[in-house]
């Protein structure tokens, strides 16, 4: 029996995701900002000049940043249809699995090395929770995903 949606329900999912989102907007803003206000997104989309030199610890952390800022956004889609009860497609489906790919290095990275550094990194714990749980919700198949054929 599937629960209905009810204007409680909607209340329950917003406040959790704002919560989360509260909770680790400063993992959030180190992850798109980069270190020294790099701003790896908008060097990435040439709106800012790239770096001459760039030795192997700076690339990691510039493709960790283009992939946060990715998987934020991706994650903000998923918690935005998760709040509305929008049923998945493939589309949705695909964007979960960029979403997963580009999140996870950096949900490790930041519970690890993060965590080590005065605990910021535990910050992320909640959204990392919070994105594997709606990575179940969208894969988890339900009778209304079901496309008409006809």
């Amino acid at each position: 029996m599937e629960k209905e949606y009810t204007d409680t329900t909607f209340v329950k999912r917003f406040l959790i995701s704002l919560g989360c989102l509260i909770i680790g907007s400063p993992c959030f803003f180190i992850g798109i900002v980069g270190d020294d206000k790099a701003f790896p997104v908008l060097r990435f989309l040439r709106i800012l000049p790239m770096p001459e030199n760039m030795d192997g610890k700076k690339i990691f952390y510039f493709t960790l940043g283009v992939m946060a800022f990715f998987a934020t956004i991706i994650l903000l889609i998923m918690m935005f249809g998760w709040i509305f009860n929008v049923s998945s497609n493939r589309f949705l489906k695909v964007l979960v699995v960029i979403g997963c790919c580009c999140g996870l290095p950096n949900a490790f990275v930041c519970l690890t090395i993060g965590s080590m550094l005065m605990g910021v990194g535990l910050l992320i714990l909640p959204a990392t929770l919070l994105a594997c749980y709606l990575a179940g919700w969208y894969f988890k198949s339900r009778p209304d995903d079901a496309i008409d054929q006809s």
